[in-house]
């Protein structure tokens, strides 16, 4: 294979991580920020749902993928139609967000109006304490006031409808967006894995010019956007869009299913990788992982902000660093001799990232916890994708993935944002949330976790090129 077809590969994979890093990191912060902030004032359940959008686009995107690339059409025609949806979707939600953030702003400064504060509205008491014009010795008293007050705005009925108002359009919006996405994030795979020599070795290699993506659009972000705004939509959108029409100069991959029968055009025969005890073992631990998971992709950003970090995005892709160094690395330790010992140490990062953030020291978060996010991610998700890719018939390949979008990446998000939303939310009060008890439900998940994983998984044997489970027995 060519050098010159990794590198437009990898050329795929940066454009499109570029694009998705854009809002992904931040949205969160943005949409529960106070107007007086910059934000739309959602409530904890309703970011979550927001961001569990991309779990039901990753229940959706599989009854189609096998379909599509396996039988119908070629792989990177369907991945320039997707984004070129995926761009226009976010446009309108980033001109959603616009529109409604100065009905949104009108609501709640009406409500506020009639708080006082030591004999002031509460914003304009609010503007003295960022301002730093409160004496010393009132300081303290003032604060906590401006906070109560603020939070019986927050809870004020017409605050509350408008940022319900807000939010149906701007969840339809991003269901459609993220169900066109999910298909393109298989499909990233999908068209990797079948146009490289050796999936082990150069897919690794291949994407982690995604995570260079993903850093670069942290640092566009935190240097020269406002974070908690809609300006990370219309980033997102512009880059999707360059992803789509960069998508039909792709290699051409062409569908490899023969059969025509309904249940072969579905994919459904990939369902008999379930057959195996390993596999099954496998895609258990990647839907809990991934639902741990979720804790710190949902609220790492506004944890971060909330603990003093300055410049977060930018912070945060020291994540990115450590999984590109992880990646480059992943050949030359060997994957398809230690995938066992490979997904152990990324369960193993996870684990220490929930143990770090629950104490909160806040070097040890910058210095172990973030950077263990990208860790766990590299040497557990980009191994597994390997795993899968050999485990799989070739002509169920895209089916297979399908199926851990489904489970990990559709289902196990959805659990682990309703998890998350309901563990932060029972821990919040108004706008302070008490972090230590979050994270230790993440720490105890991430300990079961990896001793599951460590105890009952057993990686099969490698077996020859073009081999799935139809070729070989294994007990696992």
């Amino acid at each position: 294979m060519p050098r010159l077809v990794r590198s437009r590969l990898a050329t795929l994979m940066f454009v499109f991580y570029f694009a998705l890093g854009a809002w992904v990191v931040t949205l969160s912060t943005y949409l529960m920020s106070a107007p007086i902030k910059g934000g739309l004032n959602f409530t904890t359940g309703e970011v979550g749902l927001i961001y569990s959008t991309f779990a039901f686009g990753g229940m959706c995107a599989p009854l189609v993928i096998g379909v599509l690339t396996d039988r119908l059409f070629r792989a990177e025609r369907v991945l320039g139609i997707a984004c070129l949806l995926s761009a226009v979707l976010l446009f309108l939600a980033a001109r959603w967000c616009d529109d409604q953030f100065t009905v949104m702003d009108e609501a709640y400064r009406t409500s506020a109006s009639s708080q006082l504060v030591a004999g002031r509205p509460v914003l304009e008491q609010w503007q003295r304490l960022e301002a730093h014009e409160v004496p010393p010795g009132e300081e303290a008293t003032i604060r906590t006031d401006v906070r109560l007050a603020l939070d019986r705005v927050n809870e004020d009925p017409a605050v509350r409808q408008t940022s319900r108002d807000t939010f149906r359009t701007l969840f339809l919006i991003m269901l459609l967006y993220c169900i066109c996405t999910q298909l393109v994030l298989t499909l990233t795979t999908v068209i990797t894995l079948r146009n490289v020599p050796d999936p082990a070795h150069d897919f690794s290699r291949v994407r982690l010019f995604g995570t260079v993506g993903w850093i670069a659009t942290g640092n566009v972000v935190g240097l020269l956007l406002r974070p908690a705004s809609s300006d990370v939509l219309y980033l997102s959108a512009a880059a999707t869009l360059l992803t789509g029409l960069y998508a039909f100069t792709l290699p051409a991959t062409r569908p490899k299913g023969t059969g025509r029968s309904l249940v072969e055009a579905f994919g459904l025969p990939a369902l008999r990788l379930f057959k195996d005890r390993s596999f099954v073992i496998f895609v258990f631990i990647a839907f809990f992982t991934t639902a741990m998971n979720q804790f710190y992709v949902v609220y790492g950003h506004r944890y971060l902000t909330d603990i003093g970090v300055p410049q977060p995005v930018g912070l945060m892709t020291i994540a990115q660093v450590c999984e590109v160094c992880c990646m480059f690395a992943i050949p030359l330790i060997g994957a398809r001799r230690r995938m066992k010992l490979l997904m152990v140490l990324g369960l193993g990062g996870y684990l220490l990232r929930a143990a770090v953030l629950t104490i909160g020291w806040v070097p040890g978060v910058i210095a172990l916890g973030v950077p263990m996010h990208g860790w766990g991610y590299a040497f557990f998700f980009m191994v597994a994708a390997t795993y899968l890719d050999r485990e799989a018939p070739p002509h169920l390949r895209a089916s297979a993935q399908g199926i851990i979008t489904f489970v990990s990446g559709g289902i196990g998000v959805l659990a682990g944002n309703t998890l998350a939303a309901s563990v932060v939310n029972s821990h919040r009060v108004g706008t302070v949330i008490e972090w230590p008890l979050v994270w230790q439900v993440q720490l105890v998940g991430s300990v079961i976790l990896f001793l599951a994983f460590v105890l009952f998984f057993h990686a099969p044997p490698e077996r020859s090129p073009g081999k799935g489970l139809e070729g070989a027995s294994h007990e696992g």
